[in-house]
C-alpha cells in the first residue's frame, strides 16, 4: 500500500509539472475569452491558470484509481492458491488490464469533473481586460473560455 501511495504521489506531482509546462504558452499570453456567442473578447491569463488547474485536478483523479486499487487488488489476488501458480508475465498482463480497466472508468468521470466551457467574472480578470470588456459590453458580468483537456 506503502509503494501504491508514493506510485500515486509521484503521478500527481508529475501532471502539476508536465501540465503547466505543456501548457507555457497559454499562461503568458492567456486563453481566448469569448461571450455567450462565441465573439472573442481577448485573452487572460487567469483564466488560464484556473484552466490549468482544473485539468491538472482532472487529470490526477483519472489516475488515482488505477494507480491505488490496481496494487490493492493484486495483493488480494496473490494470496489466492490458483493465483501464486501464475508467473510473472501473466501477473503484469493482469495488472495492466486492470490499469486498463480502471482508465476505461476514470477518464469519463475526469473528464466530466470540469465542463469543457468555463466561465469566469470579468471581475477576477486582468484590470486591462476589465476595461476593455466594460467599455464594449458594460452589462456584462461573465465570459467563456475554452478549458482544455
Amino acid at each position: 500500500a506503502v509503494v501504491s501511495t508514493q506510485s500515486t504521489g509521484a503521478v500527481a506531482v508529475a501532471n502539476m509539472v508536465n501540465i503547466p509546462c505543456m501548457r507555457q504558452q497559454e499562461l503568458k499570453e492567456g486563453v481566448v475569452l469569448y461571450d455567450e456567442d462565441g465573439n472573442k473578447l481577448g485573452n487572460s491569463p487567469v483564466a488560464a491558470r484556473n484552466a490549468i488547474t482544473k485539468v491538472t485536478i482532472s487529470r490526477i483523479c483519472i489516475a488515482a484509481p488505477g494507480m491505488l486499487l490496481t496494487p490493492i487488488l493484486m495483493e488480494r489476488l496473490e494470496k489466492m492458491p490458483r493465483f501464486r501458480s501464475i508467473g510473472k508475465w501473466q501477473s503484469c498482463a493482469i495488472q495492466t488490464v486492470c490499469v486498463g480497466c480502471f482508465l476505461v472508468a476514470a477518464v469519463p468521470f475526469g473528464c466530466a469533473l470540469y465542463p469543457q466551457k468555463q466561465s469566469i467574472s470579468v471581475e477576477k480578470l486582468e484590470t486591462e481586460l476589465q476595461e476593455s470588456i466594460r467599455a464594449k459590453h458594460p452589462e456584462r458580468r461573465l465570459v467563456y473560455y475554452n478549458k482544455g483537456l
